[in-house]
């Protein structure tokens, strides 16, 4: 199981705009995702953090080096040498911390993103004011991965673990009280 993202779920959870934004926004994300590449070497070392790789530019250094990536320039780096890179992190399974937990709870890092913007896209229209997809705001729910078995009850895949969130208590009040957060 791939556990970092790829780049369509880095367009779908971090570069789209919410749900319910205007026509502007979506004109705006999908310019900035058309003019993404190239990238210079620290840009794709912080687009790759951003997918769940622990990268920094002098891995990247060591990757042309070593020929893993062979991008036009050192600071032009088209999506194929970046999902490249993104190929070696994955299967050297180096990866930022919250994938580094994702990958222990048995799931993908999308699957860690993706119920926590839901949930903090629907805090934000249910009280009216912004609400940060940001998991200091929420409690995150974990109903673990199982293991799936044939009809003899041999094992044959595993389910990956359901991640779910709810605003913590004290978030909120202070929403209730029509206070920022």
């Amino acid at each position: 199981m791939r556990i970092g993202m790829s780049f369509d779920e880095y367009v779908e959870l971090r570069l789209n705009p919410p749900a319910g934004s205007g026509p502007v926004f979506q004109t705006a994300a999908e310019q900035e995702r058309e003019q993404m590449f190239p990238m210079s070497l620290a840009s794709a070392a912080n687009h790759l953090r951003s997918r769940g790789y622990d990268c920094r530019p002098p891995m990247l250094d060591l990757l042309i080096q070593n020929g893993v990536v062979s991008p036009a320039d050192r600071d032009a780096w088209m999506q194929a040498d970046v999902d490249a890179a993104a190929e070696h992190f994955e299967d050297a399974q180096i990866f930022v911390p919250y994938a580094a937990m994702c990958q222990a709870f048995g799931c993908r890092y999308a699957d860690f993103l993706r119920p926590l913007r839901e949930a903090a896209e629907q805090a934000s229209m249910e009280y009216g004011r912004h609400v940060p997809a940001d998991d200091q705001y929420f409690v995150m729910h974990r109903e673990p991965s199982r293991g799936v078995t044939d009809d003899e009850g041999n094992l044959i895949g595993i389910e990956p673990a359901k991640i779910s969130f709810t605003l913590c208590d004290d978030i909120k009040e202070r929403l209730e009280r029509g206070e920022e957060v």
